[in-house]
């Protein structure tokens, strides 16, 4: 999230002419819609969009993951579809499975594929991609990878996710703050899952919670959730180690994801001394990024290791930390609750 972000501050406020207009053609779009006058496709499966009302990163993938999971353990053939950000643009439906190089994939549907074996299938329409996906493959629940903003693709429930930490900035439209749609956008939500970090009280997250000052009566049910590392996978040599191995030593920390603080943050809380290599979200690694004039031992994230991985580079301390997410009571009980709607349906909608 840039920094003029975070603050009222003058900078924001010169570009508020700038967020009106881009307020009044997101209401005008969203209208069209409503009102029937631009197409809504509608398919055979019900559709659960994951997604989030600011720019940056707030944990949408590994709740995509869990989810499809979740959906997996109980029967569910569940398929993702993602716009693949980061991959080369696919105007037609592009199917993606864990051995599709991540320059035609995108980081992330890459990831997801490797982590789950679900059909993914990525398009810049993604009700294009929802309705290959479900032609190409025995796929009996949606998931979208973000999506909220297309509105030309029907969804049966949405999911809003929120970093716990920084929430929404500014409370500002883009370009003066990091919000795509007003905040009373949630309101229409269906859940909203905020990542936290495990150690934050449960008071402290009720407060950020009533910090988005979302009306009581009518706000959406809520739920949290952490990423919690779960080991360390060597690049070169596959060997797996607990974080604690490198406890006290100094690393590089590579990261090429929306919030890359938070990546930093949890291995400084594990006693790591952290040389930080922030790079842009979804950036395209090369050797030379990774090339350092010392021995520490390089750590990378899940998302990045799917690029790294594929640059075949010779060296021997690069290691891939495993997160995966931890839900809080609420959330599993949502997960749980969507399943039951699934199973109670005759038409498997939600």
């Amino acid at each position: 999230m840039k920094a003029i972000w975070h603050k009222r501050e003058w900078q924001s406020v010169l570009l508020l002419p700038l967020s009106c207009l881009y307020r009044f053609l997101t209401f005008f779009r969203a209208s069209l819609y409503k009102l029937g006058i631009l197409k809504i496709n509608t398919f055979d499966a019900p559709v659960i969009v994951v997604g989030n009302i600011s720019v940056g990163g707030t944990g949408k993938t590994p709740i995509v993951i869990a989810l499809v999971k979740h959906l997996q353990q109980a029967g569910y053939i569940p398929g993702v579809v993602s716009r693949g950000y980061g991959a080369e643009p696919a105007k037609e439906p592009r199917h993606v499975d864990a051995q599709t190089p991540s320059y035609l994939a995108g980081d992330e549907p890459a990831l997801i594929a490797q982590q789950t074996n679900a059909a993914v299938c990525i398009c810049t329409n993604r009700s294009l991609a929802v309705s290959a996906l479900l032609k190409e493959h025995q796929v009996n629940v949606v998931i979208s990878d973000d999506g909220m903003q297309h509105y030309a693709m029907h969804r049966d429930v949405e999911i809003a996710v929120v970093d716990g930490q920084r929430l929404l900035g500014n409370g500002w439209l883009l370009p003066a703050g990091p919000l795509r749609e007003p905040l009373n956008r949630l309101l229409s939500t269906d859940f909203i899952a905020l990542q936290h970090s495990p150690e934050i009280s449960d008071i402290a997250r009720r407060s950020r919670f009533l910090a988005l000052k979302l009306p009581h009566t009518v706000a959406p049910a809520a739920g949290h959730f952490h990423l919690a590392v779960t080991g360390v996978r060597g690049l070169a040599d596959q060997r797996q180690l607990d974080l604690s191995y490198f406890n006290g030593a100094t690393v590089h920390a590579v990261a090429g994801v929306g919030n890359p603080d938070r990546f930093f943050k949890t291995l400084r809380d594990t006693g790591l001394n952290v040389i930080e290599h922030a790079m842009p979200d979804h950036h395209r690694y090369t050797a030379a990024d990774l090339s350092f004039d010392d021995e520490f031992a390089i750590l990378i994230t899940a998302k990045d290791a799917v690029k790294i991985r594929e640059l075949n580079i010779e060296v021997a301390d690069i290691f891939e930390v495993s997160a995966q997410p931890q839900l809080d009571a609420a959330l599993k009980a949502y997960f749980d609750q969507l399943l039951k709607s699934t199973r109670n349906s005759t038409d498997i909608k939600f």
